[in-house]
């Protein structure tokens, strides 16, 4: 599905702060809980949102009210993204006859609701009056001329034709065609359920006859993979293209099915931490998952080092000292001690404290751990 816009997420509280998203849309299940894993908000916590660039509909950037939540984007976005060429126009002249009508921003409910209501809309191939006007008179929407030599109809106004009949219908001109409304419009904005949920799967292909697989399954179809459409772990959608095959990518789906999600989110940052590259190598470090630690609340080096303080000289006196110190450097020169990691989830440590992707150390004989 193409990208319509490209957002910032972070918790409202601090908007700038490395516990962040960047996130294109319109996201799939999975990728919206990410960005959600990434920022750690409070239950019931908004987050902060920002809208950095438009990939598509540039036309919205002025006219998006402060109202625009994450979850009502990206059903906004889902919509638009589904638009053909003709309903493209159509979305764009409703926009326009709503700008007409007051000035001003615009409720994303009422987005939505003119984004569904695309097929509400005749389009015409006509950029001003003189050319709508011609339109109507060759294709008998003015009755009084069709009996006319062509002589005499070339002599016509078609200027005051199409200006009275635009101005009578309420329609608006496009950079790509005339628009104007036929039927009521849809509500469908207070009809949607915009909750973040848990597909019914763990990755989502789209197969090479174009049908939709989701995994794990029982019983695989005799088919070829072609892209990933939503995976669990979304950094691995690449690496589950690259691999081709059906069969391995289901054996792995169900290896995630039976993990829980604060399991998936050490997964997830374990996976980040090492750089993971493909569903090989994914697979694997599924092995070792319980030699990585993580903590959600450090997402700097500034955090690791008033951590580590914490637990030096207690709450109370951090604060003080804090003024004295170069915490970025100070936590820099913890984690590297440490061997450890800030992922877009938070501080991985390995238990071990080796580097993030040095070979983990096979039992000795008796069950004993090699040191």
């Amino acid at each position: 599905m193409r990208k319509i816009l490209n957002v910032y997420l972070a918790r409202a509280n601090t908007p700038y702060s490395e516990a962040y998203a960047d996130l294109d849309l319109p996201a799939s299940p999975y990728e919206l809980l990410d960005a959600l894993d990434k920022l750690r908000l409070d239950e019931g916590e908004a987050p902060y949102l920002q809208i950095n660039e438009y990939y598509d509909f540039e036309e919205l950037a002025p006219l998006l009210s402060g109202d625009a939540g994450l979850y009502e984007l990206n059903a906004l976005t889902h919509q638009l993204a589904e638009l053909d060429e003709q309903q493209q126009i159509s979305f764009k002249g409703l926009i326009q006859m709503e700008v007409d009508k007051k000035q001003g921003l615009i409720p994303t409910s009422r987005l939505i609701d003119l984004a569904y209501s695309a097929d509400c809309c005749h389009v015409a191939d006509a950029l001003n009056d003189a050319q709508l006007g011609r339109f109507y008179a060759e294709n008998g929407f003015v009755p009084e001329v069709e009996q006319l030599p062509d002589k005499v109809f070339e002599l016509l106004d078609f200027e005051r034709i199409g200006r009275e009949a635009r101005i009578g219908e309420g329609g608006v001109f496009t950079e790509k065609g005339y628009v104007v409304q036929h039927t009521e419009l849809n509500e469908a904005f207070f009809a949607l359920d915009l909750t973040p949920h848990h597909p019914d799967y763990q990755i989502l292909l789209e197969s090479e006859d174009g049908s939709m697989l989701k995994l794990p399954q029982a019983k695989l179809p005799d088919t070829m993979l072609r892209r990933c459409l939503d995976c669990r772990i979304p950094q691995l959608m690449g690496s589950i293209e690259a691999s081709g095959s059906i069969a391995a990518v289901n054996e792995f789906a169900g290896r995630l099915s039976g993990m829980t999600d604060r399991e998936m989110l050490r997964y997830k940052a374990a996976l980040a931490a090492t750089e993971c590259d493909s569903l090989q190598r994914a697979a694997a470090l599924l092995d070792n998952l319980d030699h990585y630690m993580l903590d959600t609340k450090i997402s700097s080096p500034e955090n690791a080092a008033i951590s580590e303080l914490n637990c030096i000289v207690g709450d109370n006196d951090v604060e003080r000292l804090q003024q004295y110190m170069n915490l970025p450097a100070y936590g820099r020169d913890l984690l590297e001690h440490d061997n450890a990691i800030i992922t877009p989830y938070g501080r991985m440590d390995r238990d071990d404290s080796q580097p993030m992707t040095a070979t983990f150390q096979k039992p000795a004989q008796g069950g004993m751990e090699m040191m």
